[in-house]
């Protein structure tokens, strides 16, 4: 695996998470601290292949549980992008395999976290090679971005938590 250095475009399975995290692909991340003051980035996504197909591995300090089905998944090392333009949170927690089914057996969840009026999403959350679930709408509760809980809105049930444990990036 090598950390992503360049500025290519990494194709995702959702456009909006990857414009949200192509700073983090370009490695020009600063984690912005409740001071506002920024801290060099603890760690970079890496590029890699995975049974042929491109991959990101994303790394840091977030993680996300989900309960579906009676069931609790963890999802750990993640990363949280705030964008400035969007003001949303984008978590990307895990290895997201580009078109492959099952992600490929890899752990994956994607969540967008926006600030009312807008909508937040579940992209997609990938586990034991299936997909627990697809694109839906989430409710989200909490005071701030960096930790909270959500719910499935549109689709089949599920909820869940994520926090960032203090780290946030701020993409474009």
């Amino acid at each position: 695996m090598t950390a992503v250095a360049c500025s290519a475009p990494v194709l995702a399975r959702f456009a909006l998470t990857a414009l949200l995290g192509s700073a983090a692909l370009a490695g020009g991340l600063a984690a912005a601290p409740a001071v506002g003051e920024a801290v060099p980035s603890p760690c970079a996504p890496t590029l890699t292949t995975i049974s042929g197909r491109r991959a990101i591995a994303y790394c840091g300090p977030a993680t996300v549980v989900i309960q579906i089905g009676g069931r609790t998944y963890r999802f750990r090392n993640g990363l949280c992008d705030r964008s400035r333009t969007v003001g949303a949170l984008s978590l990307n927690v895990g290895t997201l395999v580009q078109g492959a089914r099952g992600n490929a057996g890899r752990p994956f969840v994607g969540l967008l976290i926006a600030q009312s009026p807008s909508e937040s999403e579940a992209f997609e959350a990938d586990a034991g090679g299936r997909q627990l679930f697809g694109e839906s709408v989430i409710a989200q509760g909490g005071t701030a971005l960096a930790k909270g809980i959500f719910s499935s809105v549109l689709g089949g049930a599920f909820s869940g938590s994520w926090d960032c444990h203090g780290v946030i990036y701020s993409g474009p």
